[in-house]
């Protein structure tokens, strides 16, 4: 049956090609207002497309932007019951002069699609699509229950997805989440992302005068808040590279020998596959750890950006009122995001401000997630994937954060499965993003072979 279905996946690529292109063509800009008729379309479109793999979707209204909520009823009653996520919406597509193409233009260059939005997360959710699809088309129903969960503020921090995931908990009750939002280690090797960081962000300001002030007049008599600023974050690293936050690093959870075995056999060199595609030429960080260590399993803190005073062109000779930070951390496993904005606040309010005053705003946290090597979904996951790739995946951690994989956790106590089909270079974020049309095949391949696994199981009684 299986094979079937890939067959039709097969002959269908072109078709599939066409209707992810359709979906890249809407600029869905969650972050900007004057997207929002834009969001809504894209809602439709997924919703359409959920209907026509035959689950009954509907579009749920939110303070924001629409969530798409689909499921299956002709489901074996005794199948394993499978949540999807994934998000519809895309970053702002600026700065605009640097795109080759126009960003909600989609085009076809060395065999990938260039768009805003192609391979995060668009291109991925059609993976999603395209399989269930095709097991409707070929089978007449999928083998496993099937809740899908589309949204779009994923990309201006999923709002309305807490409050929504608690009003619809009994349509959420599922085994496990599949997620693809993520990379695969290399363009022959898919990934399973077991582990992510997770997130903690703030906003400083120092106020000091109650307004700009004449640096002539006023210099060296009393406190420069851009001076004292600078003097303090200054403090928040030592020589190794290490937070000096006290407690910061009490809970992280140290590396098992048998990730570092694993890890150690990779194929991965820190200068070619990570530090000089992007212009830098020697690895920087918390001393007596290797670059995957620093990346996959250290915390790290980074100040996002600098402002204050006057940054125009030519000069001004002014002491200003205030100056501002933003600041983030990426958070190990064991970590939690509300006790490092404790340590954090307490260390801020620790240092003598000479008169000045601190404004923080937290704007909150994710949590680092690790889930089993062992469990059954990721049996069924690896055997998905060597048949639809032929070859073994790689288990892996990574960096950055997915704040819904935490949510699901705390929420609905289930863990998630990260199989994602970018590629590192597909510069998401970036002007000139792209997917891949291998990876796109290798994805839809891979989730109907990974529904096929599920329902052969018996995991899940």
């Amino acid at each position: 049956m299986l094979q079937d279905v890939l067959a039709y996946l097969d002959k269908q690529h072109d078709s599939a090609v066409n209707r992810m292109i359709d979906l890249l063509k809407i600029p869905s800009v969650s972050t900007d207002s004057s997207y929002t008729k834009d969001v809504r379309k894209a809602a439709s479109w997924v919703n359409t497309h959920l209907q026509e793999a035959g689950l009954h979707s509907e579009i749920h209204e939110t303070d924001r932007h629409p969530i798409v909520l689909a499921t299956n009823a002709d489901a074996p009653k005794d199948a394993p019951h499978i949540l999807y996520y994934g998000h519809y919406d895309v970053q702002p597509p600026d700065p605009l002069e640097k795109w080759d193409s126009p960003p909600f233009e989609p085009t076809i260059k060395d065999n990938a699609v260039v768009a805003r939005g192609s391979s995060d997360d668009k291109g991925q959710v059609c993976c999603i699509l395209e399989a269930l699809m095709a097991w409707k088309k070929v089978t007449g129903k999928i083998p496993v229950r099937v809740t899908v969960i589309i949204e779009g503020e994923e990309e201006c921090g999923s709002g309305s997805l807490h409050s929504f995931v608690e009003k619809h908990k009994d349509k959420l009750n599922a085994n496990v989440c599949v997620v693809s939002d993520t990379t695969m280690w290399n363009q022959d090797t898919v990934a399973i992302t077991y582990g992510l960081r997770g997130l903690l962000y703030f906003d400083i300001k120092l106020h000091g005068p109650d307004r700009d002030l004449h640096s002539g007049m006023y210099g060296g008599i009393l406190a420069n808040p851009c001076n004292e600023l600078t003097r303090i974050l200054g403090k928040l690293f030592d020589d190794d590279h290490r937070v000096t936050i006290p407690g910061y690093y009490d809970n992280v959870q140290p590396v098992t020998a048998e990730e570092q075995q694993q890890w150690d056999k990779l194929d991965f060199d820190e200068m070619d596959d990570c530090l000089t595609p992007v212009g830098v030429t020697q690895p920087f960080g918390e001393a007596g750890y290797t670059t995957l260590q620093r990346r996959w399993a250290r915390p790290a803190c980074d100040i996002n950006g600098l402002y204050g005073g006057y940054g125009g062109e030519g000069a001004k000779t002014v002491i200003p009122s205030f100056a501002g930070a933003k600041v983030s951390f990426r958070l190990a496993a064991g970590q939690c995001p509300e006790r490092i904005a404790e340590l954090f606040e307490k260390w801020l309010h620790s240092h003598d401000l000479h008169g000045c005053r601190w404004e923080l705003t937290n704007f909150g946290g994710a949590v680092p997630v690790a889930v089993s090597q062992n469990s059954p979904y990721m049996t069924a996951a690896s055997k998905a994937i060597e048949k639809s790739s032929g070859k073994e995946p790689v288990l892996i951690r990574e960096g950055a954060t997915i704040p819904v994989v935490g949510q699901f956790k705390e929420d609905l106590n289930l863990d998630s499965l990260l199989i994602g089909f970018g590629l590192i270079d597909d510069r998401i974020h970036s002007p000139n993003e792209k997917f891949n049309l291998d990876c796109f095949r290798l994805g839809y391949r891979t989730h109907a072979a990974l529904i096929a696994e599920f329902a052969n199981l018996q995991w899940w009684t």
